[in-house]
């Protein structure tokens, strides 16, 4: 650190939150969920000079909002910041609704812990691709098939970050799960169970008991489902109010829309064009609410970044552009929903990396670089505000 401007005394606290989104697996080992993230902040951080202690919090996998953001200021208050600390959060996907919910004034989340006392040393909230305006997805995955598919496609999720590129004949039937008619969901059920168990045979005992018990936590309470509707999120908006104080910023993210001209692109390799057609389901499903089109800064942006103002069919696999803005705009990508958080591919860079679903956005280590280069200074800010 000899050398390095910094902001404020070595002797003070500095904390960046890591929330997760859905799934919540960040405690499952070998699985790093936040583990590209981590690792670059820790350096721009340095860089900076205003070195700070990385936190990844384990949260519920789809608990309520309440439920996570409890555990948040739990996890928080177990660092024990000092009264002069300062604090950082970032929240992925649903994670950045757990960071707004904490920082609500005089919010209830039923527990002993003095929220306020906590909240009053947040400094910034970032949230990265989250749906502060709902999420149609959710709203599939509420029913009986939707939940039997949310544990392969959680199980998938985990097996991917954690080896890279899965079999073809995974991809092929999940992509086929989500195209099979509705009136043959039993089938479809027995097969997303057939997928279950194989997807697990790669795993060792310990690991695989694990992961059932983090889907036994997904079984037991899935309240975030229904909360992420685009009627639910209504509601939240209109409870959930932004704290004077707190830098608000978002990390928005649109992925290369699935099409011919990507199939044609990805030619004969079969493993692609699976995951083509599952991320082809994915996205028509994020897309089925009209939002409405951003103002102000966001559509400056939007324009500058793509050309025009994505419209409402615009998602990342996941969320749909429209429903990411919240406080200033940090940065504007082409990445799907996990390409952002470090999970993509990119053969050029020594480093390996094991990207989650191919939708040919493009998103190297350049642009993950420069996004969270941006996060960085938008947290710089914060402080020298305050």
């Amino acid at each position: 650190m000899t050398g390095k401007k910094r902001l404020y005394s070595p002797t003070m606290q500095r904390h960046v939150f890591l929330i997760p989104g859905f799934f919540g697996f960040a405690n499952l080992g070998d699985f790093t969920y936040w583990g590209p993230v981590h690792s670059k902040l820790l350096e721009l951080l340095d860089d900076a000079g205003i070195p700070a202690h990385i936190h990844c919090v384990k949260s519920l996998p789809t608990a309520s909002l309440r439920e996570r953001t409890r555990v948040l200021a739990e996890t928080i208050a177990a660092t024990r910041p000092r009264p002069d600390a300062t604090i950082h959060l970032v929240g992925h996907s649903t994670g950045g609704l757990d960071a707004r919910l904490l920082l609500t004034p005089a919010v209830d989340l039923q527990t002993k812990i003095d929220v306020e006392r906590l909240a009053g040393n947040v400094r910034s909230s970032i949230s990265v691709a989250t749906p502060h305006r709902g999420a149609p997805v959710a709203s599939f995955f509420t029913g009986l098939l939707g939940g039997k598919l949310l544990r392969v496609l959680s199980i998938m999720t985990m097996a991917g970050l954690r080896g890279g590129q899965l079999p073809l004949s995974v991809w092929a039937e999940v992509a086929g799960l989500f195209a099979i008619p509705s009136s043959l969901g039993r089938t479809r059920g027995s097969l997303a169970g057939q997928l279950y168990k194989q997807l697990l045979a790669d795993f060792n005992p310990d690991r695989r008991a694990q992961v059932n018990a983090l889907l036994a936590e997904v079984g037991r309470d899935q309240s975030l489902l229904t909360q992420l509707t685009v009627e639910s999120m209504d509601l939240f908006n209109a409870a959930a109010g932004d704290r004077e104080g707190v830098a608000y910023g978002s990390v928005l993210t649109r992925a290369r829309p699935p099409g011919l001209a990507t199939s044609l692109e990805i030619g004969l390799d079969a493993v692609d064009q699976a995951q083509q057609a599952f991320y082809y389901s994915l996205s028509r499903l994020a897309a089925g609410h009209e939002f409405p089109a951003p103002d102000g800064e966001y559509r400056k942006v939007l324009q500058q970044r793509f050309g025009q103002v994505p419209d409402s069919s615009a998602n990342d696999g996941i969320v749909p552009t429209l429903s990411q803005p919240w406080g200033h705009c940090i940065s504007v990508s082409q990445a799907d929903h996990l390409d952002i958080i470090g999970h993509y591919r990119d053969d050029e860079d020594s480093e390996p990396h094991y990207d989650w679903l191919t939708t040919r956005s493009d998103f190297r280590t350049a642009d993950f670089d420069d996004v969270w280069r941006k996060v960085v200074a938008f947290m710089v800010e914060a402080e020298t505000a305050r």
